[in-house]
């Protein structure tokens, strides 16, 4: 079996308001995190036994996501590596680690490289100041530009930047400098995610209900991304994510292709086969079972029935520019009503090519209304 290796790091110096995944706002304890992290790389080969009766899973891709992974040490995951080689078919063809500019230094980012890591994912958020402060970034601009830098030095060649679209104040004009900042900087691989307001964020509770997220004014931006991108020679290939040419990010490919993956750390989620699991929310329950109890921290064990399955699949696919292969869903034996695909074509929001479905520009933004909809005329073939 090959899988999707993502390692959790939750620990941040400060929650950034917008962010809804799992993290805690405090210095990391390196040493009892590894020795929890070790310990559970163990206990997946025992408690996991029958999904890996052919032998140990091959490792295809190996991503480093948080939080923060940029507050640990190289030796941090030298350790962790050395673990991951002795217990499983450690043999990625993409090794991923997210930093944040305030916490990569110039040494860490060697460190990381000569460990093996080829990807680096830098959350620059925003190239405008303006925009740091509204999103509460503890980087400034020239620290983004010196951590680029220094990511270069170290011999890194595959680089992502994240930046978040659609803040209080960013209209045409400063979105374009931004963006021409960003296709100076050259990166191979660029995710632009829409401002959301996630529920129990702090900028749900101070934000939810004011103008400056209008629908036709998010989509004004994110047109204006795209035409920008693809015109310099970037490829469009999933909502949020644009890239060079053989760029694309492998390991998220395997996400939105579902296929299966295995997590590790506090708050991750594995999906393999039928089965979802997930590890608890909490630092102190995941040192507790791990540490104190020698057992998977695992809080959620779904048997998934094809119905989820399928629906994973049109939410998942629908996320790619090649979209959806409806034989695929017939061969689980179901089908999508043709007068439900046939409204939204007429729409604008749907193509349909032979058994490929895909969404339009217009039916990218409003992706999770056209999903749910789909889902609400999904029918077993009789």
């Amino acid at each position: 079996m090959e899988l999707a290796l993502y390692l959790h790091i939750p620990f941040c110096t400060k929650k950034c308001p917008y962010c809804d995944f799992y993290s805690v706002p405090e210095i990391p304890d390196e040493r009892l995190y590894l020795q929890a992290l070790l310990k559970e790389i163990d206990l997946i080969k025992y408690h996991h036994e029958e999904l890996f009766s052919e032998g140990p899973p091959r490792i295809k891709t190996f991503y480093v996501g948080g939080g923060t992974p940029s507050l640990f040490s190289p030796i941090f995951y030298e350790k962790l590596l050395d673990k991951l080689i002795q217990t499983l078919l450690f043999q990625p063809i993409e090794l991923s680690i997210e930093a944040n500019p305030e916490s990569l230094t110039f040494e860490k980012a060697k460190g990381y490289k000569d460990l093996g890591f080829n990807r680096m994912s830098l959350g620059i958020q925003s190239f405008n100041p303006k925009g740091l402060e509204f999103l509460q970034r503890r980087h400034s601009l020239h620290e983004a530009l010196l951590a680029i830098e220094n990511v270069h030095k170290a011999g890194f060649e595959n680089i992502s930047f994240d930046l978040i679209y659609g803040w209080r104040g960013q209209g045409v004009k400063t979105l374009q400098k931004e963006l021409q900042l960003a296709l100076f900087l050259s990166p191979s691989h660029l995710s632009l995610y829409e401002l959301t307001l996630y529920p129990k964020t702090p900028f749900f509770k101070k934000y939810s209900g004011l103008n400056f997220l209008r629908e036709k004014r998010l989509l004004m931006l994110a047109n204006l991304i795209e035409n920008e991108l693809l015109s310099n020679g970037y490829l469009h290939y999933e909502i949020s994510n644009y890239a060079k040419e053989g760029f694309e990010c492998k390991h998220n490919l395997s996400y939105w292709k579902v296929e299966p993956y295995l997590g590790l750390g506090a708050g991750a989620v594995s999906r393999i086969s039928k089965y979802r699991f997930k590890n608890p929310e909490s630092i102190r329950k995941y040192y507790e079972y791990i540490l104190d109890k020698g057992t998977l921290p695992v809080i959620i064990t779904e048997n998934l029935n094809s119905r989820e399955l399928i629906k994973e699949k049109i939410f998942m696919n629908l996320r790619l520019t090649e979209g959806l292969n409806l034989s695929e869903i017939r061969g689980y034996s179901f089908r999508l009503k043709e007068e439900a695909l046939e409204k939204l074509c007429k729409k604008g929001l749907l193509s349909i090519d032979k058994d490929n479905l895909r969404l339009t520009p217009k039916g990218r933004f409003l992706h999770q209304r056209v999903v749910a909809y789909l889902w609400d005329n999904l029918e077993v073939m009789k």
